[in-house]
């Protein structure tokens, strides 16, 4: 420090300096003006020796001061968290991965959970809409969903990407050969939504995508077998590690007394879905779904398992309880365990799939 070293210089003059003085007055005697001439160096350096002290004690004051305040700033920096940018690498490498597929105009990605049961076993089939004999309690139910990107950003700086999406599930008596193995039911369920990717988190749960859509759903006959309804929906879905966690409320869009298939379709399917989804042993994954009118004591739940087999084949058993399971089963109770093979996996970009 330049004024360490200035007072170092001047300690030292003076010291040298008083000296040959001292000498010089002990060998001769000095007159009035050569005594006040050395009287008045002595001061001039002596001021000067106090103003580098003075210096050195500022310049010190001001490092502890910058020290205390870098010291403080340090702390506040350390009390704030942020979320840990590896809890979402998953989720963000996913959605990089389904936007990178969006850029091929020709790309169609995963919506739902796709899958195949060769063999389901029902403990109450339903005698209703099937007019040749009776159903076999054992049939085959399948599920095909897909969903297509029409515009990214939809909304520009606010994001909000545009899909249409269709999925497909039906239930086929393929071990009926006396009825000639028909299809027992389908339901058919084309949408279009608004996706918005989000990274908000609270109390350890981060929401990964909310989804505001339009879904049409109905099994394609006519008749008394005719079953629709058309809903406005908001779906979604939190992840917390290896918990995901999905809510999606619908409105039923009103329809005239003499086009409703069904009127009291609300009083067994409810208000929405309610999905609670864990991973674990790296691959294996558990799901229960939930959907119903609690206040009319109609409720329904599906439990799902699946885990790896092979590439992208997974093993998957299904077990369905209560109302709801199809569009001609809402207001019949059904108890339904199937086993079989599913194709993607819960815990995708896409959220839970179903």
């Amino acid at each position: 420090m330049n004024v360490t070293r200035s007072l170092a210089l001047l300690t030292l003059t003076l010291a040298l300096g008083g000296q040959p003085l001292a000498a010089q007055a002990q060998e001769q005697s000095l007159s009035d003006a050569e005594r006040a001439a050395i009287q008045t160096r002595i001061e001039r350096l002596t001021g000067e020796l106090e103003s580098l002290h003075r210096q050195l004690s500022e310049g010190q004051q001001y490092a502890e001061s910058a020290n205390s305040v870098q010291t403080a700033a340090d702390s506040q920096a350390q009390d704030v968290s942020t979320a840990p940018e590896e809890e979402l690498a998953s989720v963000q490498e996913r959605r990089e991965l389904e936007r990178e597929a969006a850029r091929n105009p020709f790309s169609i990605t995963t919506h739902r959970r796709n899958y195949l049961l060769p063999l389901t076993y029902n403990l109450n089939p339903n005698d209703k809409g099937f007019s040749t004999g009776n159903p076999d309690r054992a049939e085959v139910k399948f599920q095909f969903s897909a969903k297509f990107n029409l515009i990214e950003n939809l909304f520009g700086d606010a994001g909000g990407d545009l899909y249409f999406a269709y999925t497909q599930r039906s239930w086929w008596q393929a071990f009926n050969t006396d009825a000639s193995s028909p299809f027992r039911e389908a339901n058919y369920e084309p949408e279009v939504f608004v996706d918005f990717d989000t990274r908000w988190s609270l109390l350890g749960w981060t929401n990964i995508h909310n989804r505001l859509g339009f879904i049409h759903q109905s099994n394609g006959r006519s008749g008394d077998q005719s079953r629709s309804w058309n809903r406005v929906t908001l779906e979604s879905t939190f992840l917390n590690d290896d918990w995901a966690f999905t809510l999606a409320p619908h409105w039923r869009v009103p329809e005239s007394e003499d086009e409703d298939d069904n009127p009291d379709i609300e009083r067994y399917m409810g208000y929405g879905d309610i999905i609670v989804a864990h991973r674990f042993d790296t691959d294996q994954e558990v799901s229960m779904l939930v959907r119903g009118n609690p206040s009319a004591g109609n409720m329904g739940a599906q439990l799902d398992y699946s885990w790896p087999l092979f590439g992208n084949v997974r093993g998957h058993v299904q077990y369905y309880s209560g109302y709801g399971d199809s569009l001609i089963d809402y207001d019949h109770r059904t108890q339904r365990l199937g086993i079989g093979f599913s194709l993607n996996p819960l815990f995708t970009e896409s959220g839970l799939d179903r």
